[in-house]
């Protein structure tokens, strides 16, 4: 006669529980997850603005910086924030009031951190005006996972081609 339409104190409770020891169990690999997309994000964007400012350098026969910036405004030495390529008229590596601006990224790493390093003591790649190629600023970005031992090596070559390496170490 009298239906009981809802859940009694103890099948709540039990569901409670299972349904915390799965989310403890499987938050570690949610953040491998989200890291691992990150990674890729990374990898993805950098392969294609490289390409981009080897073009754009062919394109208006002039050298085009790339560099990481913070405010994506200017040039830092923070890659985390994100990155700048811009047309370097007076060649200084430095993004000038009167350079005009190709492009900008944000990043926003969360899970790691971003660092180029390249031959000479600079904190930029330049991609020369009459070839396109990165002359002087050819090195690599590594990505060093916070959570893991997973880490990314992005390799420019010479030419302006763009390689990927796992590595266990940065």
């Amino acid at each position: 006669m009298f239906k009981n339409l809802g859940f009694t104190l103890v099948e709540l409770a039990v569901t409670m529980t299972i349904l915390a020891i799965l989310a403890c169990i499987c938050l570690p690999y949610f953040n491998e997850l989200l890291a691992s997309a990150e990674v890729n994000k990374i990898k993805k964007t950098l392969t294609i603005y490289i390409q981009k400012a080897k073009s754009d350098a062919l394109i208006h026969h002039k050298n085009v910086t790339v560099c990481g910036s913070e405010d994506l405004i200017h040039c830092h030495r923070d890659w985390n924030k994100g990155f700048i390529g811009f047309l370097d008229n007076n060649n200084n590596r430095q993004k000038d009031e009167n350079e005009t601006l190709l492009f900008n990224q944000g990043f926003n790493a969360k899970y790691g951190t971003l660092n180029w390093r390249g031959t000479l003591s600079v904190n930029s790649i330049t991609f020369q005006g009459d070839t396109g190629l990165p002359r002087g600023s050819n090195g690599s970005f590594f990505y060093c996972m916070h959570s893991s031992a997973r880490h990314t090596k992005i390799i420019l070559s010479n030419m302006g081609h763009v390689r990927i390496e796992e590595i266990t170490s940065c």
